[in-house]
């Protein structure tokens, strides 16, 4: 049954408003990541270190994982 299955995105792409039902998904900064990944590759190649990093996200519901809104 439909009403059985959640679903939940990655990206926060436009399209995932206009879907049918409006998709559930996570959002990222993507400057920022792009920073991040620049300064680490720069790290790495100048120190041969670097360090593991978790960003914000964002979860933006709709009503892909069933909920009411």
């Amino acid at each position: 049954m439909p009403n059985d299955v959640a679903l939940v995105g990655f990206d926060d792409i436009p399209a995932a408003n206009l879907t049918h039902p409006p998709l559930t998904t996570i959002q990222q900064d993507y400057i920022s990541a792009g920073r991040v990944l620049v300064e680490t590759l720069l790290r790495l190649i100048q120190t041969g270190q670097a360090e593991n990093m978790v960003l914000p996200a964002r979860l933006v519901v709709r009503k892909s994982c069933g909920a009411s809104r």
